[in-house]
């Protein structure tokens, strides 16, 4: 029989539960929010805590919402009223700071809200089972098929439109979306079930693009199917070649904002800059006429070439990159170097990568993450190796969602 508990949520978990305590045990109640009191249903029971899901809220907290759309896992936090999540989020990172670093001062600023909560993913990764299209479902490999997301912008969700429009079961396992905030238009990459038909996959589309104006162009895996097989988009002044399996934000508002903070930060520049994990160079690209070198360091090709493309276009000449994994690579390179920017991937920074980072001895780091249960984890030996934090500035390039994204600005002592 299914264990049903009641209790009183009284703070909030990195990662987007509710806490709260049944006896000596911590719970963890998605759903859930600070201030309130619920009925949960108990899905996991561990030694010291459970994890359970509410069925029934008994007293609301002010800052519960009604849902904009039926419940989603890609929209988790949309129960919660925009301004109260911008809050926790930025609550989460101290805590999780905290954590890790006792004893530091923690120099937080007020998280940077999104100006668009809704509408603003410029890019989506879609699942097809059959004529279901849609997300995984949490947790699992079952596809919740998926009418509209309002998460996207307008060009993705017109994307979107058209292609459930057309009969794609059979031909289609994955589709990626990406869209140009800057241009307004979209393009899609396919990675086919298996044995469809080229022939077929190239007849979907061009029907797709006929019914989706927008749409500029449709990849069959990394190959040109029909049309744009790339898209164009701008930031922090610069002109960026995106291939379709390249990173970008997903929040362009709030990337121009990243690009201004991390200016800022750096600030007075000159000199050389590391960028390690640079991607297509979405800092480097920008900050490049502030010093006399960037060395962009990124393990992914297509994104190398994308950067190399996007440097010539603009006619920037300073930036060399490197194909090749940063904790390999940056140990090698030869310094010093004034300034470095850390923007890993959600499982964080390499410890060796750190290592090399350190040997170099830059006068400031700027290190990003978008995992805040990583920070204090990666901080502990720059803090150790006489780096002190001057700012935590929280940014929130996910709105209805539990992630943050933190930009961190340490000294060298």
């Amino acid at each position: 029989m299914d264990e049903v508990i009641e209790l009183d949520i009284d703070g909030i978990a990195q990662g987007g539960d509710g806490v709260g305590r049944l006896g000596e045990l911590v719970v963890f109640v998605s759903g859930a929010l600070p201030g309130e009191r619920v009925r949960a249903l108990v899905r996991e029971r561990h030694p010291r805590f459970l994890r359970a899901t509410v069925s029934e809220v008994l007293h609301a907290a002010p800052d519960r919402v009604a849902p904009l759309i039926s419940p989603g896992d890609h929209v988790p936090w949309q129960h919660i009223a925009y301004p109260a999540q911008v809050r926790y989020k930025a609550a989460i990172v101290a805590e999780q700071i905290n954590k890790f670093l006792p004893g530091v001062a923690v120099p937080i600023q007020p998280a940077i809200a999104a100006p668009q909560p809704w509408g603003y993913r410029n890019s989506a990764r879609l699942h097809a089972d059959g004529a279901a299209l849609g997300y995984h479902a949490a947790g699992a490999k079952t596809v919740v098929d998926l009418a509209d997301d309002p998460l996207l912008l307008p060009a993705l969700r017109a994307a979107l439109a058209g292609l459930r429009q057309l009969p794609f079961a059979g031909l289609i396992n994955e589709v990626h979306l990406r869209a140009s905030a800057t241009y307004g238009y979209a393009a899609a990459r396919i990675d086919p079930a298996p044995g469809a038909d080229r022939t077929a996959l190239a007849r979907l589309a061009a029907a797709w693009m006929a019914a989706t104006p927008v749409l500029a162009g449709v990849t069959l895996g990394d190959e040109p199917l029909v049309g744009a097989d790339a898209i164009y988009d701008e930031l922090g002044g610069v002109v960026f070649r995106l291939s379709l399996s390249s990173f970008f934000q997903v929040n362009h508002a709030q990337a121009e904002r990243m690009v201004e903070v991390v200016r800022a930060a750096l600030a007075p520049h000159g000199g050389r800059l590391l960028d390690a994990y640079s991607g297509v160079g979405s800092f480097a690209l920008p900050l490049a006429a502030a010093y006399d070198e960037v060395v962009a360091v990124e393990a992914y090709q297509p994104a190398v070439e994308d950067g190399r493309q996007s440097a010539a276009a603009n006619q920037i000449t300073n930036v060399q990159y490197i194909a090749g994994a940063a904790e390999r690579v940056v140990g090698r390179l030869p310094g010093p170097f004034q300034a470095a920017i850390l923007d890993p991937p959600r499982r964080g920074c390499h410890p060796a990568l750190i290592e090399a980072v350190i040997s170099h001895a830059p006068e400031r780091i700027v290190y990003i993450s978008c995992h805040p249960g990583l920070i204090g984890r990666d901080l502990a030996p720059l803090a150790t190796a006489g780096y002190h934090l001057i700012l935590v500035q929280p940014i929130d390039l996910f709105p209805q969602t539990p992630h943050i994204e933190t930009i961190i600005v340490l000294q060298r002592a």
